[in-house]
């Protein structure tokens, strides 16, 4: 008799199924194995959501029909990072009181209640690195659009007025709205016109809204006429820079129009900034942890009170809160042994990524190189009259946005094989040495240490308690690693 199971296949969006992800070839190679492995595939679920944050439909709907058939214990997925990206929905499939089998089918691995701690850990490490690298890239996007604006590029959509290159990703005067805008200065300079006047004025003249194509509300007016994107600046995270696109109005012009409408461009306030704020919570509403500085030098934490549901606020002492952090951190034994048995694990983990990602990189490069000759000969096809250039160009903009797209999917599957063991061994030797460094940690390095490690921090009368998160719980007090290997797989939750 074969063994019921339920298929789970994921992409993160419509791109990503043009870029070697597919949905059809993930469920080949999970049907293959069922059959091989004997499995009845009793439901297929697909997604097409990004694993970062929680709650997507189809993984929901996949955890509703295993607590409706309980004889079915078996989900097939590709590997780690496309049943989840995220810590919640780790817990939320209750593997052990469920008795689940979670067969990574490219990873060659299967998890479940039965498994051994290192086979454990091993999970917990790629969920972790598959939590880094999205949160990574987050992060490159953002040093990416830093650097962008250093060099004078806006980066993100044109405003009103111009539009975006993509052949050269820089910004150009549109040919039909530029003139409006300019008109639009000019007009509220002369002081005859209300935003709502203007508005309906322009509109008259043929400008439009970019999305809805309606009238210009109020606030787009004024947000359009207070811009100094428009004589060749823009403000960026409360900086100014000076812009590569041409301007369409005077630095004179536009400051003329903000005394005449009346516009008072407030400075941005500057909140002190406390090392642990927004990192705490409140056990009895939920609500966030913030900070005052008394006196002069005494730093505070307590509850916002949002809610106004706590009858009595407590108030907790800065050197309390790092006190409470400090032992956490203490309770992580990671010896020597562990850290050098980590490693070498994470390296034959790594030479199955790097086949996987060859495969990829292949697969993208043939589709690259397909492009260039279409565009080739596209060209040619020009050249001989058989297609005229409108449709010439209307096609190369396409294929280049796709070049662009492959591009980037090369770049990322470049930065993932890179970081892959590099943080997996930071992410063990960051811990290992923790509780020794944390005094000398600058408190932006102080706050990212417990974001890694802990989760969940709250507090709770008057006290800090907190979980581990994956995989440090299961360093807690550990001291002989052969030991370590034989039972421990939990994930303690002490109290401070």
């Amino acid at each position: 008799m074969r063994t019921k199971a339920v298929i789970y296949v994921r992409v993160s969006s419509k791109e990503q199924e043009r870029e070697g992800y597919s949905i059809p070839a993930q469920k080949k190679l999970l049907n293959d194995y069922a059959r091989d492995n004997n499995f009845e595939v009793v439901r297929v679920f697909e997604e097409s959501e990004t694993a970062k944050q929680a709650g997507r439909k189809q993984f929901r709907r996949m955890l509703d029909f295993i607590e409706d058939n309980p004889e079915c214990k078996d989900i097939l997925v590709e590997k780690v990072d496309r049943m989840y990206r995220n810590f919640h929905d780790s817990v939320a499939l209750q593997i052990d009181s469920r008795h689940l089998r979670i067969h990574f089918v490219k990873q060659n691995k299967i998890l479940s209640k039965d498994s051994k701690s290192h086979e454990k850990l091993h999970h917990d490490i790629d969920l972790a690195l598959s939590n880094y690298y999205t949160n990574n890239l987050s992060e490159e996007v953002i040093k990416g659009s830093d650097e962008k604006a250093e060099q004078g590029g806006w980066p993100g959509p044109a405003p009103i007025g111009y539009k975006n290159r993509l052949e050269d990703k820089t910004i150009i005067i549109h040919p039909e709205e530029g003139s409006l805008v300019q008109q639009a200065f000019e007009m509220a300079k002369s002081g005859q016109y209300s935003l709502r006047s203007l508005a309906k004025e322009l509109y008259r003249r043929g400008l439009r809204s970019k999305r809805s194509r309606k009238e210009l509300a109020k606030s787009s007016m004024s947000r359009m006429l207070s811009n100094p994107f428009y004589y060749g600046y823009f403000l960026r995270k409360g900086k100014m820079y000076k812009a590569a696109h041409e301007p369409l109005i005077s630095k004179k012009l536009f400051d003329e129009v903000q005394e005449v409408m009346g516009f008072v461009v407030k400075p941005r306030s500057t909140k002190r900034q406390f090392t642990y704020r927004g990192t705490l919570t409140c056990d009895s509403c939920g609500c966030m942890i913030t900070a005052e500085k008394k006196k002069g030098r005494y730093i505070y934490y307590h509850c916002t009170n949002g809610k106004g549901i706590c009858d009595n606020v407590v108030w907790l002492r800065e050197e309390k809160v790092e006190e409470t952090i400090k032992c956490a951190l203490s309770k992580i034994r990671l010896t020597k042994d562990i850290v050098e048995w980590t490693k070498e694990n994470l390296l034959d983990a790594s030479k199955h990524e790097q086949f996987y990602r060859e495969n990829q990189v292949a697969v993208l490069t043939g589709q690259y190189q397909n492009l260039d000759k279409k565009i080739s000969l596209a060209y040619d096809h020009m050249l001989e009259g058989k297609i005229d250039s409108d449709m010439w160009e209307a096609k190369t903009a396409i294929w280049k946005k796709e070049k662009e797209e492959i591009q980037q999917s090369l770049d990322t599957i470049e930065l993932e094989n890179s970081n892959f063991m590099k943080e997996g061994i930071r992410l063990m030797e960051v811990a290992s040495r923790a509780h020794e460094l944390f005094d000398a940690m600058t408190p932006d390095e102080k706050r990212e240490i417990a974001q890694l490690v802990l989760s969940n921090p709250r507090v709770v009368n008057g006290s800090i308690e907190y979980d581990y998160k994956k995989p440090f719980g299961m360093f807690v007090n550990v001291t002989d690693l052969n030991d370590w290997r034989g039972g421990r797989d939990s994930n303690p939750r002490p109290p401070a």
